[in-house]
């Protein structure tokens, strides 16, 4: 008895459901085409996103090859011509591009034509920006140690050792450049007459870098100023 009575309330279960269905099968539908649209949807801005990635990455390596061209020429006038063509080509690339490879290597090249044109606040933008927007890319170190370089040669020494210091603080386990900064941060506090900041910094890099190159300097700098 009770083995039929199971095979009953599954037959009911069974109705109940299909009935379930049939009535509602228009909702049904309209819900699987819903699903449908957004997966098409999905499928076309993953391809459109491609095909943009492709593009921009195509236009940046060729302005690249063409900014290798301006590195290696002697001719001045060519030169000048071929740098405000790239910068024209950047500009565009710059103002339409997501946030992507070709935009932070387009940043990059341009600051460093600002830099060479000592065109310093221009320069800083443009790392600054990509140290920000790219803050994990491997540029994002480089591009704050290029804007405390160029804050140091337009004599804006304060904020060349901030800069400097967000560098230790924000990448002192990946950038390569930290005993390079930390050197630097001496030399600057040196040229300040900050002496004994100075040589907080040489004893920071003597300390955690014994074997750089750059340790041998400062050791060199604390002796001399400790004898004097």
């Amino acid at each position: 008895m009770s083995q039929n009575k199971e095979k009953t309330e599954k037959v009911a279960v069974k109705q109940k459901l299909a009935l379930l269905i049939q009535k509602n099968s228009k909702i049904l539908l309209a819900f699987i085409v819903l699903i449908v649209v957004i997966v098409l949807a999905l499928l076309v801005y993953n391809s459109i996103q491609l095909k943009n990635i492709e593009k921009y990455t195509q236009e940046i390596e060729s302005i690249q090859d063409e900014y290798t061209t301006i590195t290696t020429t002697v001719n001045e006038t060519e030169k000048v011509t071929l740098e405000k063509a790239i910068l024209i080509k950047l500009d565009k690339l710059i103002a339409s591009s997501p946030k992507n490879y070709a935009l932070q290597r387009a940043l990059f090249i341009r600051a460093n034509i600002y830099y060479q044109n000592q065109e310093w606040d221009k320069s800083i933008a443009d790392f600054n920006l990509l140290a920000k927007d790219f803050s994990n890319s491997y540029l994002a170190p480089i591009s704050l140690i290029n804007t405390a370089i160029c804050y140091e040669d337009s004599n804006r020494l304060d904020q060349a050792i901030e800069t400097y210091q967000l560098v230790i603080q924000d990448y002192l386990k990946v950038s390569p450049e930290i005993p390079n900064i930390y050197f630097s941060l001496g030399r600057l506090y040196e040229h300040q007459g900050n002496i004994d900041s100075a040589l907080t910094e040489y004893n920071n890099l003597v300390d955690s870098f014994p074997d750089s190159n750059w340790t041998n300097l400062a050791r060199s700098r604390i002796i001399y100023i400790e004898s004097k």
